[in-house]
């Protein structure tokens, strides 16, 4: 049985500008915490929606990513994943996207558990707050760096991720 929607337009759009309003406080005071906090109300009500066992499964781990991702930004964890890895993998594959901050491996996680969403889901709510958290995981990406997002359309990696799920 499909979960109730009485409300639910009203409650995707309160939504969606608190996350908008996140993005614009975190990106203009360089916050990332506020892009954060800013998504929690669509992975919440994600859960909450989600019905299927992969679609289940990516809102709840989407939140606990959302946790990791809160607690490095809170405890300032400074995890190089280059030096990490003894220096063996300075790049990502073939696309040459440096590796660095193990914090920028939250908001892509995010975004590909999103992507997944958008096309497991036959629900417009669930495709709707799919959407939101992903334009909210690339606003956190572009906070914690604002230079990665260039790298990532330079490298190609954008547009291959674009093709594939196409």
């Amino acid at each position: 049985m499909a979960k109730e929607y009485e409300h639910a337009t009203m409650i995707c759009s309160i939504i969606t500008v608190i996350a908008l309003l996140g993005i614009a406080v975190g990106c203009y005071f360089k916050l990332p915490l506020a892009v954060l906090l800013s998504m929690l109300p669509a992975v919440g009500y994600e859960i909450y929606r989600t019905r299927g066992v992969s679609t289940k499964f990516a809102s709840i781990a989407m939140l606990a990513i959302l946790i990791i991702e809160t607690v490095l930004i809170i405890g300032k964890f400074d995890l190089n994943l280059a030096k990490l890895l003894g220096g063996q993998f300075d790049a990502l594959g073939r696309y040459g996207v440096v590796l660095g901050d193990v914090k920028f491996i939250g908001p892509v996680l995010i975004a590909v558990l999103a992507g997944i969403l958008i096309r497991r889901t036959a629900g417009k709510y669930t495709i709707w707050l799919a959407a939101v958290i992903l334009v909210n995981s690339i606003g956190l990406l572009y906070t914690l760096n604002p230079d990665i997002i260039s790298q990532l359309f330079r490298s190609g990696l954008v547009e291959e991720g674009l093709r594939r799920v196409r």
